[in-house]
């Protein structure tokens, strides 16, 4: 495709004048082809979807590995995720649940699978916003700084305004009372604003490493015999409040993905991601 300087059709001005459609005599301007590609750079860098995850789409999204690093009911989990994710955005905006939580360990594409989401979504006009859960909750607390140019509010206003709200990695910063507070204030009031106008809904997708069950890992302590001692972790109620995680459950459809370490696996199996 011709860049806009180079473009015989616009003169480099990303407009064309073309004769009416409507059967009216006079002509009018619209957008012309060769600004396609810039305006659809512009609408992903308005999301602020970081350059890392530019590659992220659904064709992208691996669900088995060469030389079976996956076991078969790994492959069905991830396949499973990525059918849901795929068929929440192919039937969005007709949709029972007004958002996706994608739950499971690191490595597993949960990312991915959300950035997906968002950027067919993007395409068909929606507006949406990327957020890290712990970049957005420090952007905060420097508001509070009195050199601070941004208000906390300037930085909340598209979180809590936009149609479409990916929060990545949820639960990742170590909880206080205010960190629940600011979670628990922005999903609620996403949740109310959709509820009280059908009109200006909010999707809210989701991705957290925390799960509803406790597990048991292996911690860096070791007991008299030289064995790890095992740690519970925490759940994703125990980071974000059982209230929070409560109004989860009526915004969003739960998706888990039991699968491992997709990056532990590649490494190990001596593959390279694309």
């Amino acid at each position: 495709m011709a860049k806009k300087e180079e473009c015989g059709k616009c003169q480099g001005t990303g407009w064309r004048v073309v004769p009416r459609n409507d059967g009216t005599p006079g002509k009018v301007a619209v957008a012309c082809d060769c600004g396609v590609a810039d305006r659809a750079a512009h609408v992903v860098e308005r999301a602020r979807i970081p350059k890392r995850y530019e590659h992220c789409d659904f064709g992208s999204y691996e669900t088995n590995l060469a030389g079976g690093a996956y076991t078969p009911e790994a492959e069905r989990a991830l396949k499973q995720a990525k059918l849901q994710a795929e068929c929440f955005a192919r039937d969005y905006p007709v949709v029972d649940e007004s958002g996706l939580l994608f739950m499971g360990n690191a490595g597993v594409g949960k990312t991915h699978l959300a950035v997906a989401i968002l950027r067919e979504l993007l395409k068909r006009g929606h507006s949406g916003y990327f957020c890290e859960y712990g970049k957005l909750l420090r952007e905060i607390q420097n508001s509070y700084n009195a050199a601070s140019q941004a208000t906390e509010m300037s930085i909340l206003e598209p979180v809590l305004k936009t149609e479409v709200l990916v929060i990545d990695d949820l639960g990742v910063i170590k909880p206080s009372d205010w960190v629940r507070d600011v979670i628990g204030f922005i999903l609620n009031t996403r949740y109310s604003d959709a509820s009280q106008d059908l009109n200006h809904r909010r999707c809210t997708i989701i991705t957290t490493n925390y799960l509803d069950e406790p597990r048991d890992r292996k911690g860096p302590a070791k007991d008299p015999s030289g064995r790890s001692i095992e740690v519970r972790e925490d759940t994703l109620a125990d980071r974000i409040g059982a209230r929070t995680r409560s109004r989860l459950y009526e915004m969003c459809k739960t998706v888990e993905v039991a699968a491992p370490d997709f990056r532990r696996e590649v490494r190990q199996a001596g593959h390279v991601r694309a």
